[in-house]
């Protein structure tokens, strides 16, 4: 959405000129990215520009014939209608919705702006006028299922293969009957023999949904990936184990939404369109429902040792919205004792073996039979790893959420890769500094892509810290290692202005990374010892990049052993 806000599309994105325009603009913030830019990327654009006008942070174009900078008459329509202001009349023009994701600054904030999307969106609709027959509200029908599975005996929460029984239905009504699916599947499933019987049933589950709904069972399997990720945007629900349920501290917001949301008829699409590009209405914008959720949330937070001293307080001159900003405030304070918590786990025998399967399984080693793991985002999920990693090794000065420079949903997965402008992570240990940076380029593009940034990043790090007296490392975490890249780092200046700055940052190779951790995993050592290692590492740096590389392998072999 900052994307389109800063480029000049806002409002201009009808044609497949401005459609490339759009995918090159994201690609250029690192949003996609596109490999290959002698085909027609259009698609790209397309794709990215059918998802904001579906979920209403952009208007719809709805007349065939509507040009470049014209007036869509059913936009206009609308705006008559409901006075929907803020908007020019032209298809895909940022919307209210959209507006109010782009000034969201925190996790919560963003979680809460899609919630009041996804609620607001409902098929079939005037975007997408051949989805059923009745209002349905995708996101109800989901906190349905989910509500009703969490009060049966076997309440384990929505795997991915299950969400494809609920994807396909159309009416509010079939949730018992979506239930009874969901629990024969579990019979057949459970009996099931070994990972490859396990995974039969879900195939045969898969082949005879998708023949029924006329489309193949790989599509109907990517469309349940998709539906299974949205509802965890909302903060309503969470991820246990690999099943979804509800977001225990959010039941009571759940339960409320249930209770007062109503769909909108078909034939009042004014009304809907309204409602999808303001965003829909929740609870809390209920002036006494928001109180009590920070009442609620108080509660909490006074059991998790917080003082009362220590927390936001409401004044009775408070309008609505600065009391949720308030509850926000509360949530996120809430979140951050979670994550203390997830920090301090890692440490543990489970979470280290679950990290070191995250590294092979990006370094595409393989894992065994013991974790099933997936990963959509491999950039994002990189950093994450090597953040837990050190979160694990710990005696961490700054906090956790300190150290990583991206964000994570409310289960501590990652959201997103760490933004431009800084390092991955800052790890501030009690003697050093360790600045860590992380990428999957590889070849001669990488000391392009990293060369720069990676020392600029440990320079500022240095100058920070320089009145502390403490040392700054860099760490710098690769599937391979350029030769050139290693070069850039073996000279290791920065110049500021006409003085050097000499800076010490050590290239690893993923699978080296693994060996140190699987270390770890066996005789446990204290990030101390970790530092030797890099010292032992930038010892022989005068040597030229291969030679050095290799010196690094030597040390790296001499501390696993």
């Amino acid at each position: 959405m900052i994307v389109l806000q800063n480029s000049t599309l806002n409002g201009n994105l009808i044609g497949k000129p401005q459609e490339l325009l759009f995918a090159e603009a994201l690609d250029n913030a690192g949003v996609v990215v596109i490999a290959n830019k002698d085909r027609d990327y259009s698609d790209l654009g397309r794709k990215w520009r059918a998802c904001f006008s579906q979920l209403g942070f952009i208007t719809h174009k709805f007349s065939r014939n509507v040009g470049t900078n014209e007036v869509d008459g059913v936009i206009r329509e609308v705006q008559a209608d409901y006075n929907t202001s803020g908007l020019s009349g032209k298809p895909y023009e940022i919307t209210a919705s959209g507006r109010r994701m782009i000034n969201a600054e925190s996790v919560q904030q963003q979680n809460e702006c899609m919630l009041r999307a996804l609620l607001a969106y409902q098929i079939p609709s005037a975007i997408e006028p051949r989805n059923g027959d009745s209002p349905f509200s995708p996101l109800v029908f989901i906190l349905q299922v989910l509500v009703k599975l969490s009060t049966l005996q076997d309440s384990r929460g929505l795997s991915k293969t299950e969400m494809a029984l609920v994807q396909v239905c159309r009416y509010h009504n079939e949730v018992e009957q979506v239930i009874t699916q969901i629990y024969n599947f579990r019979d057949n499933y459970d009996q099931a023999v070994g990972r490859v019987g396990k995974r039969q049933q879900e195939r045969l589950l898969l082949e005879h949904i998708a023949s029924s709904a006329g489309v193949s069972w790989e599509s109907l399997r990517d469309y349940a990936d998709v539906n299974f990720r949205y509802p965890r945007l909302t903060g309503l629900v969470s991820l246990q184990g690999k099943r979804l349920v509800i977001n225990p501290t959010k039941l009571p917001v759940v339960n409320a939404i249930l209770r007062s949301h109503r769909l909108i008829d078909i034939d009042n699409q004014n009304a809907y369109l309204t409602r999808l590009w303001k965003g829909a209405e929740l609870p809390t914008d209920n002036e006494a429902n928001a109180l009590e959720e920070i009442e609620r949330y108080k509660y909490i937070l006074l059991d998790a040792g917080f003082q009362v001293d220590s927390l936001p307080t409401v004044s009775t001159d408070m309008q609505v919205a600065e009391i949720n900003l308030i509850r926000m405030k509360y949530e996120e304070i809430y979140q951050l004792h979670l994550e203390e918590r997830f920090a301090a786990d890692q440490s543990t025998a489970s979470q280290v073996k679950e990290i070191i399967a995250y590294l092979r399984k990006l370094d595409n080693q393989a894992i065994g039979d013991e974790f099933d793991i997936e990963i959509d985002d491999a950039p994002s999920f990189f950093e994450w790893a090597v953040w837990r990693a050190f979160l694990a090794v710990n005696n961490l000065v700054n906090k956790p959420h300190e150290a990583r420079r991206f964000k994570v949903d409310q289960d501590f997965f990652p959201i997103s890769c760490a933004s431009g402008g800084g390092a991955d992570m800052i790890f501030e240990f009690e003697d050093f500094v360790l600045v860590v940076e992380v990428t999957l380029t590889t070849s001669s593009r990488q000391e392009a892509a990293e060369g720069e940034p990676v020392r600029r990043h440990v320079a500022k790090e240095k100058l920070k810290y320089q009145a502390q007296d403490k040392p700054v490392y860099g760490l710098f975490l690769a599937r391979s290692i350029d030769n050139n890249t290693a070069e850039t780092f073996r000279i290791g200046v920065w110049y500021r202005g006409d003085e050097p700055d000499f800076i010490n940052i050590v290239p690893l190779t993923l699978a080296h990374f693994i060996l140190i951790m699987e270390k770890f995993e066996s005789s446990r050592f204290e990030n101390r010892h970790f530092r030797s290692l890099l010292d032992g590492c930038l010892i022989p740096r005068n040597a030229h990049a291969p030679a050095w590389k290799r010196e690094i392998e030597k040390n790296v072999a001499s501390f696993v052993s």
